[in-house]
């Protein structure tokens, strides 16, 4: 009997060895497949989105609602919007100084812009101006609809209001003009996109036709299920 408990204890004591050697593997085990997903699997910054569109522009209001509009609210982490309604307008700089704009449909046009460029610096928001923006381009009429999609979204119309009359509002105007009249390439088509400050044919076909696939493939972090 001695004899079977002494082999018994060794092996019992065996088996203890074993044991923490196993433990101490599995837990290596988990901490080299936790590396191995931070690098598969790495955090990264959003897309950064800029749309150059004009307000009264059908093909402006097309994608804002049907793409942008739709991606935003299945991906709003994996992008970074920038809004820039100028399009192919001119401005003219006058004698006192401020600007003067003429756009393409005409002045309710420049006017709907000018709605949207104090709304965009106001809020200064995506999350209140893209809800917005998009509620304007809903309409027909969108220059008209500030004040109703103001009140939709809870916003302070007045403030827009008194921008639109103000010189801040006419230099917010003549910011967005800049940077669409820097665009290199420039500007051909609105509404113009580009992906991370880069403008190609296959990023703007794609995000006029598939917003949610192009961001979701462009972005290298791991991909939520809306992307899957």
């Amino acid at each position: 009997m001695f004899g079977k408990l002494q082999v018994t204890s060794r092996t019992m004591l065996g088996l203890g060895c074993i044991s923490a050697l196993l433990t101490v593997y599995w837990i290596s085990g988990l901490i080299g497949v936790d590396l191995l997903q931070s690098k598969v699997q790495p955090s990264a910054p959003p897309v950064k989105l800029a749309i150059y569109y004009e307000c009264l522009c059908p093909d402006s209001k097309r994608f804002i609602r049907n793409q942008l509009w739709r991606t935003y609210q299945a991906i709003p982490d994996l992008m970074k919007i920038e809004l820039v309604p100028y399009g192919k307008a001119h401005e003219t700089q006058l004698s006192n100084g401020t600007y003067a704009f003429s756009c393409q449909h005409g002045p309710n046009e420049c006017y709907g812009n000018l709605v949207q460029t104090c709304a965009i610096n106001l809020l200064n928001d995506t999350s209140k101006s893209l809800p917005f923006v998009n509620c304007m381009e809903s309409y027909s009429d969108s220059h008209n609809r500030g004040e109703t999609c103001a009140k939709r979204q809870d916003l302070n119309y007045n403030e827009i209001l008194q921008c639109i009359g103000s010189k801040q509002g006419n230099i917010w105007q003549h910011e967005m003009a800049q940077k669409t009249e820097n665009l290199n390439p420039r500007l051909h088509f609105v509404p113009w996109i580009t992906v991370n400050g880069k403008y190609t044919q296959t990023y703007q076909r794609k995000a006029l036709s598939d917003l949610l696939e192009l961001v979701c493939n462009v972005y290298e972090g791991l991909k939520p299920e809306a992307c899957l």
